[in-house]
């Protein structure tokens, strides 16, 4: 009886694991960098209140490989850091293609929702800011 016990429960656990959506850990952060498509301009910093809005929209969402492509023109490359570190950083184009930690394979979002306006709209306000 055990062993069938063991068998089912190993069954369902690799059934689950094979399932399972690319996922976010949670992260904390202090500083944000954003860079957009092939535009001069960097955003460094922001007020906590942006970078926790921003971080609580990535740290929600879970992801799947896609086949679609990134538009480098329209994409936003985020960069998270916490005292001086690196924690997180993705890229994140018009169309909801997302680059994870520099690599180069794309995700949609599987569960939860990024909004790439508010990301726009919080970089072209730190434009017209300087």
């Amino acid at each position: 009886m055990k062993r069938v016990f063991f068998i089912m429960l190993a069954v369902a656990l690799l059934l689950t694991g094979c399932a399972k959506p690319e996922s976010n850990n949670l992260i904390k952060a202090d500083n944000i960098t954003i860079f957009y498509g092939v535009s001069s301009y960097a955003m460094f910093s922001a007020d906590q209140s942006v970078i926790d809005d921003l971080l609580n929209q990535f740290n929600s969402l879970s992801f799947e490989k896609t086949t679609e492509e990134m538009d480098l023109t329209s994409a936003f490359h985020v960069n998270f850091s916490y005292n001086g570190n690196g924690v997180k950083s993705f890229w994140v184009d018009k169309n909801g293609v997302f680059w994870l930690d520099g690599e180069t394979q794309c995700y949609k979002v599987s569960s939860g929702s990024f909004d790439y306006q508010h990301l726009k709209a919080i970089y072209n306000d730190s434009r017209t800011s300087q």
